[in-house]
């Protein structure tokens, strides 16, 4: 702001601010809400690390040092905290879950006891994992990522422990690993076809006739799943649906799968025969969307969800501290939970900025589903 002073009575006269640099920010701040996002948004939702960043500003004229970035990004987080917690909150009461988790690296992290799943024993424990969470909240989706030492089962445990008793179980989509489950409250288990399919394709070199076999016969599972979608199919009418076109294939891989290792066609300690053997031993979870209304098929939405770890992992490498990995967490949940509800991630990260006052208050009425689109 240009500021002039009287030689004369040796007063002070400020220039006005106008109403459009006000709404990006206070008198006082010198990096405006658009600019806060902006960064968060190259850091967490693109993948470009703060010190790539500085990099562009300085040869664009305007240098902004990566701990500069990081104090900005700060600032947007404790503004958008509230609207997290109210989207952690809201999702222990969802219908379905797709459940996840991915390595990653927190430098000053120390390993810490923690109890083990089931048992009155503890043990120490040093494993950093990113578990993310996709909650089906009637309409919405709500994605969610947690950073710890910890894994997923212990992330769904955390979100399900507040869920109303009177709701029925919900429906939990993972990968096979027993440690995805949670122990605090009965789920509808299902498991991800994905998986499965990729322990024969991962052999398809050595046994390729076999596994063209198979893999063109989960090909028939995905097109009728994907013909169900096509004609509006839901509940009930979804599950007939695969029950008629679906179950009888998987049937089959079953019945195949047994002939093989019964007449010793195939080993059993193979390649193959492993692939076979963890189709066999997940057959009726990996069925359920044959089973169970509304069931989903695989695993994939929380797995592309995870791709936003991964390129940050790749990009930055790691966390300094677990409060950097905390803010992390919670802005990458907000941009991903707008991203699968089309939400315009950047007017909304500014209109929670500057609404923070009221954000605060009732953060239920700023979910990224209430931003205002007109």
């Amino acid at each position: 702001m240009e500021r002039l002073r009287c030689n004369t009575c040796g007063a002070y006269f400020t220039a006005k601010v106008s109403e459009e640099v006000l709404a990006d920010g206070e008198v006082t701040q010198k990096y405006g809400y658009s600019a806060r996002a902006i960064i968060a948004i190259a850091k967490y939702g693109m993948g470009s690390p703060f010190y790539r960043q500085e990099s562009l500003q300085s040869q664009l004229g305007v240098p902004i040092t990566a701990s500069t970035q990081f104090n900005q990004v700060e600032h947007l987080a404790n503004d958008i905290t509230p609207v997290f917690y109210a989207l952690k909150k809201l999702s222990g009461n969802a219908s379905k879950y797709y459940l996840d988790d991915t390595t990653k690296r927190i430098l000053k992290a120390k390993p810490v006891e923690k109890k083990r799943r089931n048992s009155d024993k503890t043990q120490m424990r040093c494993g950093i994992y990113t578990s993310g969470l996709i909650a089906q909240v009637e309409e919405h989706e709500i994605v969610l990522f947690k950073t710890n030492i910890g894994h997923a089962g212990e992330f769904i445990d955390e979100i399900l422990t507040p869920r109303d008793n009177t709701l029925s179980a919900p429906i939990l989509m993972s990968d096979a690993l027993s440690h995805n489950q949670p122990t605090v409250c009965r789920v509808e288990k299902t498991l991800c076809n994905s998986h499965a399919r990729r322990q024969f394709y991962d052999v398809y070199s050595h046994f390729t006739e076999e596994v063209e076999n198979i893999l063109e016969k989960y090909k028939q599972i995905w097109i009728a799943d994907d013909e169900a979608q096509k004609q509006g199919l839901t509940g009930k009418k979804r599950l007939a649906y695969h029950q008629i076109h679906s179950l009888p294939v998987m049937e089959s891989i079953k019945q195949w799968g047994e002939e093989r290792l019964k007449d010793e066609t195939v080993e059993e300690n193979s390649g193959l025969g492993k692939a076979i053997k963890y189709f066999l031993k997940h057959y009726q979870w990996l069925i359920a969307f044959c089973e169970i209304e509304d069931a989903p098929l695989d695993n994939n939405s929380i797995e592309s969800q995870l791709k936003l770890i991964v390129r940050d992992r790749k990009n930055a490498m790691f966390h300094q501290t677990e409060v950097g990995a905390g803010i992390a967490d919670i802005i990458t949940s907000i941009i991903a939970t707008c991203s699968v509800g089309e939400v315009n991630i950047f007017e909304y990260l500014q209109w929670l900025q500057r609404e923070s006052e009221a954000v605060r208050v009732e953060p239920e009425k700023y979910l990224p589903w209430c931003y205002p689109t007109a």
